[in-house]
């Protein structure tokens, strides 16, 4: 079946809705539209719950390796915080080290079904800027299975953490796929981080399986879909230009 297109006449719905969700989570990667051609009107909870025990599961198994990482980034947010805020102390911080640690090792579990809520919603509602039929459900199928890259990047995470010298983990960016990972963290701007944070791999591939599931389910031209992909990085972005803002 052509994957430009969202449904062959020749095979009638009922044999398409037939396929596994395990030929969902393969076809997701190199043939996106028969995903969301056959899963337009589906369940988003089995994708959803899938990419959420995943990525939880990978996160946690990631935790120790990605230690120095994650040290790092803490001694460097430390070091913006007192400066912002001297009455600060470094006692004061180290506190909430290993608060920190278990949220960031944990936290998916409640963070991945949170972000596809969030992102369902601007889905939802720039499609209708784009003139797509997109309904509610199919906001939150097409960004559950949107979500399925983040699985291959923690794998990506896992592998670079167990090769790397520990002394190259100084920042979240030197295990990104991107023009982030070149970027010096001790000269770098804090906007300019922000931007190159969005510019990661992992996060457009996802973006980019949003539009093509805006694009099939929506049935709007492509550019239009891509309008919306583009919008909702723009969208994404904002929280991190905020933040980074903040710690000049």
């Amino acid at each position: 079946m052509d994957s430009s297109t969202p449904m062959s006449p020749d095979t009638p719905p009922a044999l398409q809705d037939q396929a596994s969700i395990w030929e969902d989570f393969l076809d997701i990667f190199y043939a996106p539209s028969r995903v969301f051609a056959r899963r337009a009107n589906g369940n988003f909870w089995i994708p959803m719950l899938l990419a959420t025990v995943l990525i939880a599961g990978l996160a946690f198994a990631n935790g120790n390796v990605m230690r120095p990482l994650f040290d790092a980034e803490f001694a460097r947010n430390t070091a913006a915080a007192m400066k912002a805020n001297p009455q600060l102390t470094p006692e004061m911080l180290n506190r909430t080290r290993d608060v920190s640690f278990a949220i960031a090792r944990y936290g998916s579990v409640l963070l991945v079904p949170v972000m596809i809520l969030f992102m369902a919603f601007f889905t939802w509602l720039g499609a209708k800027f784009v003139d797509a039929k997109i309904s509610w459900n199919s906001a939150l199928v097409i960004v559950s299975y949107a979500t399925f890259p983040k699985i291959l990047q923690q794998v990506v995470l896992s592998i670079q953490g167990l090769l790397m010298d520990p002394s190259k983990l100084n920042s979240a960016f030197a295990v990104e796929i991107g023009p982030g990972r070149f970027l010096d963290p001790a000269s770098a701007s804090p906007i300019l981080g922000a931007v190159y944070h969005r510019l990661d791999l992992f996060v457009l591939w996802g973006l980019v399986l949003i539009a093509i599931g805006v694009a099939v389910i929506g049935k709007v031209p492509k550019a239009k879909a891509w309008a919306l992909g583009i919008g909702l990085w723009v969208v994404t972005l904002l929280p991190g230009l905020y933040g980074a803002w903040k710690q000049m």
